[in-house]
């Protein structure tokens, strides 16, 4: 009896399910249909991209291989590259021309990378080493109120490149004979246990020549100079990855 009953059961769900499929196989066709053509859409906005990405990562390296021994055409190839790549290595374009700008015209290139630090559709870390390169470029020459307007903010603990604008500003106080604020900063330093090795150890060292009192024009010797800032950031390797997607 129990078999019966479940082959019973078995016909009539075979049964509505025919009535399913007679009434509704178009629509199943459709949903289908959509759900490949969605598939291959996306595949092909990924080829398309990947591919826009290698002819942009294409250009740029050209123009950074070709070179030219007039920098102004050079800084013009490269902000041309900065307006019409796209996003990454659009980016990569004005800093490298804000760098190349700045072997002739400090102001200019000081402008060009404030442009980009105050960017607001740039990611925060790339801003960061914009304003860190324009800071370097004034670091000799501003006046102390606006070098810490320019610096203070990349100082702060929570900042990737805090080491190095402690170091810019300390540098700076003591070449103007301000031994209270270059202690302050190079402190900061060497109390920073994420700090690198070798900067830390400078810091101790100037530190140690501010507290013996010595004068400022001693410890703003030859060596006295803030670890190198990068000329630009991390450039792709040799094979073009695609670029960052816009923000």
């Amino acid at each position: 009896m129990s078999d019966f009953i479940r082959e019973v059961d078995e016909e009539y769900r075979q049964d509505q399910f025919r009535h399913f499929l007679a009434r509704y196989w178009v629509l199943l066709l459709l949903l289908v249909i959509l759900v490949l053509a969605a598939a291959g859409g996306w595949r092909g906005y990924q080829y398309y991209r990947q591919q826009q990405a290698e002819a942009a990562g294409a250009r740029y390296f050209d123009a950074v291989d070709a070179g030219t021994a007039d920098p102004k055409a050079s800084v013009a190839v490269l902000e041309a590259l900065g307006r019409d790549l796209p996003a990454g290595y659009g980016l990569l374009a004005r800093l490298r021309a804000a760098g190349e700008l700045g072997r002739t015209d400090a102001p200019g290139a000081v402008k060009a990378f404030d442009a980009i630090a105050a960017d607001a559709r740039i990611a925060e870390e790339f801003r960061d080493v914009a304003a860190l390169r324009a800071g370097l470029l004034v670091v000799d020459s501003a006046e102390p109120a606006e070098l810490r307007r320019r610096l203070e903010p990349l100082a702060d603990s929570n900042s990737a490149y805090r080491s190095v604008a402690r170091e810019m500003l300390a540098t700076a106080a003591l070449k103007r004979g301000d031994d209270a604020e270059a202690g302050r900063w190079l402190d900061a330093i060497v109390a920073d246990p994420q700090a690198a090795p070798d900067s830390r150890q400078r810091a101790g060292f100037f530190l140690g020549l501010v507290r013996a009192g010595k004068p400022a024009a001693s410890s703003a010797a030859p060596g006295a100079a803030p670890a190198p800032v990068p000329a630009a950031v991390p450039e792709p390797a040799s094979t073009p990855a695609p670029a960052p997607a816009h923000p």
